[in-house]
């Protein structure tokens, strides 16, 4: 009797799936980003109208995006001004190696 118990328990156990191993979904989507939502195909930049190139940026902003003056979500990040100034002096030293 003790087999036949442990045998049925067994049975049931298997036919549960794990609540371990669940995919949990999110409520929203992703794609709602803090008050500011990008137009399909436009740059996610915040004020950007432009069309989105690479990575939801336009061609502008997605250098914005790899020197770190903005985050993916667009908005920019909270040392922008310092980031900012940093960013014009390695377009500036671009430049002066260009020329010369």
């Amino acid at each position: 009797m003790k087999q036949n118990n442990s045998a049925q328990t067994e049975q049931t156990t298997q036919d549960k799936p794990s609540t371990a191993h669940k995919k949990i979904t999110p409520t929203e989507p992703q794609t709602k980003i803090k008050g500011h939502i990008p137009a399909p195909g436009g740059c996610y930049s915040w004020g950007c109208k432009a069309e989105a190139n690479r990575f939801n940026f336009c061609n502008e902003h997605y250098d914005f995006f790899k020197f770190g003056l903005i985050k993916k979500s667009g908005e920019p990040v909270p040392d922008f001004e310092k980031k900012f100034e940093h960013y014009q002096e390695y377009l500036h030293r671009i430049s002066v190696r260009k020329v010369a």
